[in-house]
């Protein structure tokens, strides 16, 4: 292109600035060329092209440049507002079990000889115990959301079920089937905690039965632990997996748990390129229905 318009090339016409005293923008033989074509198609030397102003391939970069900053920053700025609104939900939960304790140690403290130094330890060891166990949640959330380092290995997902339901003591009986050498990718601690957490959740919620399914679907596997407790509605699906989340009186946290649980066995599944949402069971009760996707080698 520059060899047939006879001189360098277009950027140092198409700007103003660049042409010489005496020698005002347009005038060169690119410039009068750029004008007449007008952005349609040519042909030189037998050769198809096209002509196309520099400065407006510049314009259109810069501006691809802007909006991708402007992505950014609103990302940014969203992340910032998560981790605004976490720091907040998590002060307030540390808050209340530290209150307690505090509040039965300055009792002891003033009425030393009316005190129950039994049952201050046994009281003040569950507190401690609660607070220990939101901080040991919050560092795996972090870890999670910041995406950092882990090795991921080939999982044998139906032995791991079975041995995290042969682990469990509960006065419910647990119904399950489990499809033969489902296997995964992925961090053994991580799937190891997430289903404790599902499990732990049946188990708290359940009236007298667990059913557990695990099956080949496709190319993935389907995990559904379902319970014939008090159910979830429809409206509460999806803030059931926000962190800290209160619900009705019938699927509360007062028998147990960091609020945390199902927040964090979500984000390890899509962790994993997986999903985890919650439907009705069969029971009445809750069903939540964990996809993984299957190791291409099985």
């Amino acid at each position: 292109m520059r060899r047939a318009f006879g001189h360098e090339p277009e950027a140092a016409c198409l700007d103003a600035g660049s042409h010489g005293a005496g020698r005002p923008a347009g005038a060169c033989a690119s410039c009068r060329i750029l004008r007449l074509a007008a952005l349609r198609p040519f042909v030189i030397a037998g050769a198809f092209c096209i002509v196309v102003p520099v400065a407006w391939t510049r314009w259109r970069a810069r501006a691809g440049v802007l909006e991708r900053l402007d992505h950014a920053d609103k990302r940014a700025e969203r992340a910032l507002d998560r981790q605004r609104q976490f720091a907040v939900d998590a002060a307030h939960e540390l808050r209340t079990p530290l209150a307690g304790l505090r509040l039965q140690l300055e009792d002891a403290q003033m009425h030393p000889d009316d005190t129950d130094l039994r049952n201050l330890l046994d009281h003040a060891l569950h507190d401690l115990g609660r607070v220990q166990n939101i901080i040991t949640d919050l560092l795996l959330l972090a870890g999670l959301e910041t995406g950092a380092q882990t090795t991921m290995e080939e999982i044998d997902l139906t032995a791991l079920v079975r041995e995290a339901v042969a682990h469990r003591q509960g006065v419910q009986e647990v119904r399950f089937h489990l499809d033969p050498a489902l296997k995964i990718r992925g961090v053994p601690s991580h799937i190891t905690r997430l289903l404790a957490n599902l499990l732990d959740n049946a188990q708290r919620h359940a009236a007298r039965t667990i059913w557990i399914d695990l099956r080949r679907k496709g190319d993935s596997a389907e995990l559904t632990i379902a319970d014939d407790g008090a159910g979830i509605a429809p409206t509460d699906r999806e803030r059931i997996f926000h962190r800290f989340v209160r619900l009705d009186s019938a699927r509360s946290r007062d028998c147990g748990g960091t609020g945390l649980g199902l927040a964090i066995a979500r984000d390890i599944a899509s962790a994993h390129n997986g999903s985890l949402h919650v439907e009705d069971s069969a029971s009445g009760g809750a069903c939540f229905v964990l996809r993984m996707p299957l190791t291409t080698n099985r």
